[in-house]
């Protein structure tokens, strides 16, 4: 059986004329043996033969065979679409056809490999975890530009250094080293302080895959879910805190008056009226906490429509200035002759420029002013509150619109204050698509600005419908 599959695979074409050429050469040798035909007629016939052999091998063998050479030097340059154009039926052409074969699968291979590539290309590339590939020594082979982005260093910067020389953790570099010496993944927690403090949730696992070892470092960001859980711990025990404080003062007096009776009139009206402020003050945090937590979850139903300023703060004033005299403090509006309006909730500004006219009051010395003043800025209008107060420490001026947080908490509440005012202030105007700017200095005073958009499309849409 494999001898006839032998003879079948044979191109008898060429083996035919090859054979042919081989019986006239001898035909000619006989008769120059013979001595038939002299040595100039065998040369006058065996030339001719010869070239005809010549041409022969050149069209059937040199020539198919330089195309192929050629063909093959481009595969192996990449050019896959390159085609052996050799039709023939015997070895020549089945090697050509193979070679054309080889290139198309080569140039579908490459292709689902480039595909696959560009498409973890693109999927590492839309990660917002950080990435990073090490080789069996540890050398970074791979970073992701998340990687790029959180650390501020470009790929070109990585590529073959350590990971202590990028990220100057030497946590990671011990959790790597274990990963890759134990060949197993490891799981951890930690902070890096460069180029800013952040807690990373870290997971490493070896390339168990790869025939030069490795591993793969992934690198989460949870320092904004530790955040806001430190924040919850501390709400919870700020309300706890500013509830209990006023119960266990109610409870206090109610006990003396049902214990002493009510003989003495006077006792009986102060232990009252502290009851009467505490009361309040509780029922103030109360309705701050559901004004809050409605303005950060979006339960507020805004009554859009133009805001003329003037207005609003004449509407401030009223309420707020009765304290303001009391304290024989001097309130001033300064607005331009000609001031747009804009769009917004009136009884949501309302509120924040109240919030932030008491707070100026209460911290301000009597004697002193207060001055709210609007300006037009590009397509904003800016207003400022500006007083003559106390003023904020530096450091704490990053935390002032935190719920609960007070510069001087002994100080706050003796004023009546409980820390949801500038809070807020914040969610109300960010509610609007402005900001909010602080500016203080220790014993000179504070300015409170509000930048609000003159032409909110979504803003404006709403109040016409």
């Amino acid at each position: 059986m494999s001898i006839w599959r032998f003879f079948r695979g044979i191109g008898w074409r060429p083996v035919a004329s090859y054979f042919f050429m081989f019986l006239l050469f001898y035909a000619i040798l006989e008769l120059y043996a013979v001595q038939r035909i002299n040595i100039g007629g065998a040369i006058a016939v065996s030339l001719p033969l010869a070239v005809g052999l010549a041409w022969v091998l050149y069209r059937r063998v040199i020539k198919p065979l330089n195309e192929i050479t050629r063909t093959a030097r481009d595969i192996a340059r990449g050019n896959f679409y390159r085609q052996v154009n050799i039709s023939s039926r015997d070895e020549i052409g089945d090697l050509a056809r193979s070679i054309n074969d080889m290139a198309a699968r080569l140039r579908a291979t490459i292709e689902e490999i480039t595909e696959e590539k560009n498409r973890v290309q693109t999927i590492l590339n839309s990660m917002t975890d950080c990435v990073i590939a090490v080789d069996r020594d540890g050398r970074i082979i791979m970073v992701n530009p998340a990687m790029e982005s959180m650390f501020g260093i470009t790929r070109e910067e990585c590529v073959g250094k350590s990971t202590v020389e990028v990220i100057r953790n030497f946590d990671l570099d011990n959790i790597l080293k274990k990963v890759q010496a134990g060949n197993k993944p490891q799981t951890r927690e930690i902070q890096i302080i460069s180029p800013e403090p952040r807690i990373f949730h870290l997971r490493i696992a070896p390339l168990n895959s790869s025939s030069q070892g490795g591993a793969v470092v992934l690198l989460r960001d949870v320092t904004e879910r530790r955040n806001m859980e430190q924040m919850r711990s501390e709400f919870v025990a700020n309300v706890s805190h500013e509830l209990r404080t006023p119960l266990t003062s109610i409870r206090g007096f109610v006990e003396t008056l049902l214990e002493s009776g009510t003989d003495d009139p006077e006792m009986t009206r102060h232990f009252l009226g502290i009851i009467a402020t505490e009361t309040r003050r509780l029922s103030k945090l109360v309705e701050e906490l559901l004004d809050l937590s409605k303005i950060e979850e979006r339960r507020v139903v805004h009554r859009w429509q133009r805001v003329e300023i003037p207005a609003l703060v004449d509407r401030v004033l009223a309420v707020c200035g009765s304290h303001a005299e009391e304290k024989q403090i001097n309130i001033k509006a300064n607005f331009p002759s000609r001031l747009p309006p804009l769009f917004g909730d009136p009884d949501m500004l309302a509120q924040v420029l109240i919030n932030l006219l008491d707070n100026a009051i209460k911290y301000t010395p009597p004697g002193g002013s207060v001055t709210v003043s609007a300006s037009v800025e590009n397509d904003e209008i800016r207003l400022d509150v500006a007083d003559t107060g106390v003023g904020i420490p530096a450091e704490s001026l990053p935390r002032i619109f935190e719920r609960f947080y007070r510069v001087e908490k002994a100080r706050s509440r003796e004023l009546g204050g409980i820390g949801l005012g500038l809070a807020i202030v914040k969610h109300i105007i960010k509610g609007h698509g402005g900001r909010v700017d602080v500016k203080s200095t220790v014993g000179k005073g504070t300015v409170f600005s509000i930048f609000l958009p003159m032409d909110n499309p979504t803003v404006e849409n709403n109040a016409r419908s």
